[in-house]
Parts: structure tokens; C-alpha cells; sequence
């Protein structure tokens, strides 16, 4: 798992297929709102094909976790501002998990390297693998699908419900 997360060649090859997920996400979501008055998937899937699509003019040798970790935050803020506009649907919730797991996660990860300077391998690396791909392949497959895959929309709805206040209060 090691060889995973340090060879910059397998996370080039993972970020390309990552990057084309979304663009593809956002070219189905594109012609399947053509004729559709909700165009809600087709905006949330613009700013990530965007923001995904952003990070083929950086050099990966030399970008740190930090960046990737703000670049995370402006795409949340981006798929959170948007919110306000669009009608949020199950997509809308997956991306503001997913990225929310992914900016927790490059943060830490900067946190561990440049901050603790810590080089050598321990268990958070195989989180932080497993965690950041798991994530992305999870806001692809809900884009394309756009099914409430682990729930995340009813648990949001229940608790939507849950912690409304009450009229009678």
C-alpha cells in the first residue's frame, strides 16, 4: 500500500481517471438535463468536472497537501454557495460529504508532513489512501447514478425533520 501513496505515477494515473469521471459526470448530467427544468446535477457536476479539471495545469512534484486542501475548501464553498440557488437534491448532499472527507483528510495529511514532518509510513497513510479515493469514486458514481447509495440523503432528511423547530414552540 506504501508504493500506492508515495509513487507520483499511480496518483497521476488515479487523479486522471478521477478527472474523467467527473468531466464524464458532467457531460451526462449535461444531456440528460436538456430537456429537464432541473438543472441542479448538471451545475453541481460543472463545478466539480471545474474544479477536478483545475489541478491538470499544477505540477504535482511540487504541489503540497495544503494546496490540495485548499483547493477543496473553495470547490465546498463553491458546491455550498450553490446550494442556495439550486434545489438540492441527493447529488448535492454526496459532494458535501465527499469533499468534506477530503479536506479533513489533505489537511491532516499537511498537518503530518510539513507540519509534524513525519516521513515514514504509519496507518494514517492507508486512511488517507483509502479515504480520499473512496470519496471521489463515491461523488462519481452518485453523479452518474444519482442514487442514495449509503443513505446520506435519508439520515440528511431525518435529520432535517428531527431538529426542526417546532411550530408550537
Amino acid at each position: 500500500m506504501i508504493d500506492l501513496v508515495l509513487n507520483t505515477n499511480i496518483t497521476f494515473y488515479i487523479g486522471a481517471f478521477v478527472q474523467w469521471g467527473f468531466l464524464m459526470a458532467f457531460l451526462y448530467s449535461l444531456v440528460s438535463s436538456i430537456n429537464n427544468a432541473d438543472k441542479s446535477k448538471a451545475w453541481l457536476t460543472s463545478i466539480m468536472a471545474l474544479s477536478y479539471s483545475s489541478s491538470l495545469f499544477i505540477d504535482m512534484d511540487s504541489i503540497t497537501y495544503f494546496d490540495f486542501f485548499l483547493f477543496d475548501a473553495a470547490t465546498l464553498a463553491s458546491i455550498a454557495l450553490c446550494g442556495f440557488f439550486i434545489k438540492t437534491c441527493t447529488l448535492y448532499i454526496y459532494l458535501l460529504v465527499g469533499l468534506s472527507i477530503n479536506t479533513s483528510l489533505f489537511f491532516a495529511m499537511y498537518i503530518d508532513n510539513d507540519i509534524m514532518h513525519h516521513y515514514e509510513y504509519w496507518w494514517f497513510w492507508d486512511i488517507y489512501f483509502v479515504g480520499v479515493n473512496f470519496s471521489d469514486l463515491l461523488m462519481i458514481t452518485v453523479s452518474l447514478l444519482n442514487k442514495d447509495i449509503l443513505g446520506l440523503a435519508k439520515l440528511s432528511d431525518y435529520l432535517t425533520t428531527k431538529f426542526k423547530p417546532s411550530q408550537y414552540a
